[in-house]
Parts: C-alpha cells; sequence; structure tokens
C-alpha cells in the first residue's frame, strides 16, 4: 500500500458464489468518493489481482487529477473464471460495494457488461456507465474512444504535420467496448486499420462488420508496422521484451497502464523515438461520463468535456518539445501538481 499510496483495501470472500473480490482506494485528496470500474478476470494469483488493484486504482486517481476532477480514485476486480460469473456472484460483489456506502462508484470494465451492472445497481446504487432503460447514459466505451483519438489528433499534428488520420495506419489491440468503437470512428476518419483480439469471436464480428481491416495475429500485432499503436486490451503489453519489436512511430490507446515498468519503458521508448501519449490522460473519456452522469447531466455534455483531453495532451507536447523531460514525467507533474 505504501509503494503505491494506496489509502484503503478491502477484500471480500464468499464461500457460497466463491466471490473473491478486492476494493481499492488509492487517493480521496480530490474527493471522499472514488470512482472505477470493476472487472472480472482469472487471475494466475491472489498477487496478480491484488497488484492489478493496486495499478489500476492509480490510475483512476491520476485520471481524476488530470481532468481536475473533485473525485478520488478507486478500482475494483473479481479474481473469478468467467463461467463462474453468476447472477448470484454479481449479487454478492454488489452487496459487499454497498457495505462501503457510497464512498466508492463503479462501471462495468473487463469481463463484466450491462446485466452484470444491473444486477449490482439493483442492489447497489453506486453504478455509471448503464443504459438508458437502466437508468444511465449508455456505454463509456464511445466516449472514451472519442477522448482516445482527440489525443491521437493531437499526437499526429506534433509528428506528421497535420491532425488529419486519413491513411494512417493504425493498429488497435483489443475489439471491446472501447477498441470496437476505436475501430468504427477511425474507419471514419479514413485511417486504414489492423486489428488483433485473442477472442475470434470477436475478430469474426469485425471482420464481417467491417471487411476493410486486416487482422494478425495477437502474437505478430505489436511488430506489425504501422504509424500509430492504440493499445485496447490489458495493461503490461509496452515493456522491456516488446519494445524492441515495435515499428510504430506513436502509441496511443485506451488501455490502463500500457507500460509494465513506467520508469524504465519510457526511457527505452524515448531511446526509440517512440511517442508515447500517457494512457491515463488519453482514455479519460469514461470516467468525465461517469460524473456527468453523477451529476444528472446528458451525453452530449459528457462527450463535449472531453475536450480536456485535447487541452492536457497539448500541454504536455508543449512541454515535451522543450527536450528536458519525457511525455509520461510531464503527465506525472501535472497530475502532482492538481492532487497538492
Amino acid at each position: 500500500m505504501k509503494k503505491y499510496n494506496c489509502e484503503e483495501i478491502y477484500f471480500k470472500y464468499d464461500s457460497k458464489t466463491n466471490l473473491r473480490a478486492i476494493i481499492a482506494i488509492n487517493n480521496t485528496k480530490r474527493g471522499e468518493m472514488c470512482s472505477g470500474g470493476v472487472r472480472l478476470r482469472n487471475y494466475k494469483s491472489e498477487d496478480e489481482a491484488l497488484w492489478d488493484a493496486f495499478n489500476l486504482s492509480l490510475a483512476m486517481t491520476q485520471k481524476c487529477a488530470a481532468i481536475n476532477a473533485n473525485v478520488g480514485g478507486g478500482k475494483a476486480v473479481i479474481w473469478n473464471k468467467k463461467e463462474e460469473k453468476t447472477p448470484a456472484l454479481v449479487k454478492s460483489f454488489a452487496k459487499f460495494m454497498f457495505k462501503l456506502d457510497g464512498r466508492f462508484r463503479t462501471a462495468v470494465d473487463l469481463g463484466m457488461d450491462f446485466k452484470d451492472g444491473y444486477i449490482i445497481k439493483k442492489e447497489c446504487p453506486y453504478v455509471e456507465g448503464l443504459p438508458q432503460k437502466y437508468g444511465g447514459l449508455g456505454t463509456e466505451g464511445d466516449t472514451t474512444a472519442l477522448g482516445v483519438i482527440k489525443a491521437m489528433r493531437i499526437g499526429a499534428e506534433y509528428l506528421f504535420g497535420t491532425r488529419s488520420l486519413k491513411d494512417k495506419i493504425i493498429g488497435v489491440q483489443g475489439l471491446g467496448n472501447v477498441g470496437g468503437y476505436m475501430v468504427k470512428f477511425l474507419l471514419e476518419e479514413g485511417a486504414n486499420l489492423i486489428v488483433a483480439d485473442i477472442d475470434k469471436n470477436m475478430i469474426t464480428k469485425t471482420k464481417k462488420k467491417y471487411p476493410s481491416v486486416k487482422v494478425v495475429a495477437p502474437d505478430k500485432f505489436l511488430s506489425t508496422k504501422c504509424d500509430i499503436l492504440s493499445p485496447c486490451a490489458i495493461g503490461g503489453i509496452i515493456n522491456s521484451r516488446t519494445i524492441r519489436s515495435l515499428k510504430c512511430r506513436m502509441i496511443c490507446g485506451s488501455a490502463n497502464n500500457q507500460l509494465e515498468n513506467p520508469e524504465k519503458d519510457i526511457k527505452q521508448l524515448e531511446k526509440t523515438r517512440i511517442l508515447y501519449l500517457p494512457d491515463y490522460i488519453v482514455n479519460a473519456g469514461g470516467i468525465i461520463q461517469a460524473i456527468v452522469e453523477m451529476n444528472k447531466g446528458k451525453k452530449e455534455e459528457a462527450i463535449e468535456n472531453t475536450k480536456v483531453i485535447e487541452k492536457n495532451i497539448k500541454y504536455i507536447l508543449k512541454e515535451y518539445k522543450k527536450g528536458k523531460k519525457s511525455t509520461l514525467a510531464i503527465a506525472d507533474e501535472l497530475v502532482e501538481s492538481r492532487l497538492k
């Protein structure tokens, strides 16, 4: 907890459903109420689940501070197999979360869907990102994708001299809730897309809907030549092993914690002259929408508010151009100043 500056950790085990859940409240400097998604993964160990909770809750603190929101950072992880995810298990998690009395609010993330969100909502009112029929503003995936693309345009202007993404070769890794919208919006921009996903059904569905996309095997994806790499799946994929094989000019995606070892990996990226746009800056669209929903606002307001992502990326690249600090160091300093 000291290493990650994490204030509180809560564990839950339910013998009836085999629920194993962790809620991490990372930081409450900007607000006693914390927000962060809930994800379900079959982690290799309890340590790996806890590591994910620590890292993801820290990322939420960074996102909230970067957009100047009066909200703290938190995250929930459920360590169970996909086939173990029953309504009873989700209900058990909701009761666990309800005991925190609104200090932690959530939205469905990796491994969870709207049906799960609705089950949670019936037991615990502190849920955002649900469809309108369930009382929400709908998916946060499209708002997140739009924010990433806005950041990508600013990065493209810095590297290529134009904000246009037309004819740019862009690799999208992960075709889930955010990645799917990334594909849709980037094709509308006129980009040429390379896609990859470990779920063959997602590949089939995407290829059928968008025949022009080029499919690459997951293990070949990172070494495929492209202008912009957009990781939209799990974290830790940019590391000392994969950076050596990267053939892109810029990394800008929605996945959390893309750098496995931020301090070392950003130095290696700098040496290879690959521009990295910090994930917690560019993927803040989800929390932006969640905050608008908490305040009873509308979807259009959430989309409009993603302009703060453009503003932050412009500032980071303006400072980066001075050649003294990495984009990550500048983003971290921005967050620290706002936490103070």
